[in-house]
């Protein structure tokens, strides 16, 4: 009589454990989404395709300290996606050219000035 309740007790465990097992192995894992992800950065290319247009790049009302010449380009690094950003052109004499206005995307942005 106690074997068979022994044996009735160890088949019962064995039993839950194996629907334990089965069901472990089947939830899956998913990674945390990460509450803080790193934001893309975003650069911005600017041409000058004018004679006229030639003298330092300002952007967002701050000089990047780069000088652009005619049919010159200069990069500007390490801005933010998603944000307005203004570009002016300042000449040798402080001058401004008129404000360019571009909305930056994730990876490299282009804007070009045609005229002063």
């Amino acid at each position: 009589m106690k074997k068979t309740d022994l044996l009735k007790k160890m088949a019962s465990l064995f039993a839950i454990l194996l629907i334990v097992a089965f069901l472990s192995g089947c939830a899956g894992t998913t990674p945390a989404p990460n509450p803080n992800p790193t934001p893309a950065t975003a650069t911005l290319t600017i041409y000058s395709s004018s004679v006229n247009v030639y003298g330092y790049v300002w952007v967002n009302g701050f000089s990047t300290g780069k000088y652009i010449d005619y049919n010159g380009a200069v990069t500007v690094t390490g801005l933010t996606p998603g944000t307005l950003t203004s570009v002016q052109i300042k000449d040798n004499w402080g001058f401004s050219s008129h404000v360019e206005y571009i909305t930056l995307s994730p990876g490299n942005n282009v804007l070009n000035f045609t005229y002063w």
